[in-house]
């Protein structure tokens, strides 16, 4: 890429490289997810370091080529969120689902205003549980979808119409499958819910959330989120 062309981006994640330098780990519009060395960024004469931090709009700008081109511009796009509390660990989950999911330099053409739109809307949350957990469900569902992983919601295996009275199982690779209530069965409410992106009791999110759980922890492959440990460790109830 063009070091004169500034590109929107957040950070996802960084690590140490070296003696003074970062790889970080970027989420931008019209690159996808991509990796880029910052050099000198844990020097101490640095102003970069405080601008590669999660959940903060920024312009950059890089160059090279191969796996791992080296960061020339990084500027604040607009203010810098205060981003606390559960508003933190949602959005820090948030940010490993698209390190764990997705692959360096593949295009997702909505992921970025997808993501842009997740983070107003924990920040809009702030502490509120009602509001952070359908942020996070509207997040998994789209990113899902970004992946061509796009769950079935209104439409049982057969294509018949999601009833809101009855109950299914969810089978990952075909969809909802009319059952009778069970463990792990969720309500034709609940998906319909999902499908929207809003509920209207804690049933309808409760379900929601261990369906999606199930889910994620399906595509994850046997790879396990630091985020939700972080949860546990905190004593934070979890939002995953």
């Amino acid at each position: 890429m063009s070091g004169l062309t500034l590109q929107p981006a957040y950070a996802l994640h960084n690590r140490r490289y070296r003696e003074s330098s970062l790889i970080v780990d970027f989420l931008t519009r019209d690159h996808g997810r991509i990796a880029l060395m910052v050099k000198g960024a844990t020097s101490g004469k640095s102003a970069r370091q405080n601008l590669i931090q999660p959940f903060i709009p920024v312009l950059i700008a890089w160059r090279g080529r191969g796996d791992l081109p080296t960061l020339t511009t990084i500027e604040a796009a607009s203010h810098v969120p205060r981003v606390l509390g559960k508003t933190l660990y949602c959005g820090l989950y948030v940010n490993e689902l698209i390190l764990k999911l997705t692959e360096r330099n593949e295009t997702h053409s909505e992921l970025f205003p997808v993501y842009a739109a997740c983070l107003q809307d924990l920040l809009d949350a702030g502490q509120d549980n009602k509001l952070l957990e359908p942020a996070l469900r509207r997040f998994e569902v789209r990113l899902l979808e970004e992946l061509g992983l796009g769950m079935c919601l209104l439409h049982d295996q057969q294509g018949v119409p999601i009833t809101a009275a009855e109950h299914y199982h969810y089978d990952f690779m075909g969809g909802p499958v009319l059952n009778a209530k069970t463990e792990n069965s969720v309500s034709g409410e609940t998906l319909m819910a999902l499908a929207r992106g809003e509920f209207n009791s804690t049933q309808q999110m409760r379900e929601a959330r261990h369906l999606m759980r199930r889910v994620i922890t399906h595509y994850l492959g046997g790879r396990q989120l630091k985020s939700r440990e972080l949860f546990r460790g905190t004593g934070t109830s979890r939002k995953d």
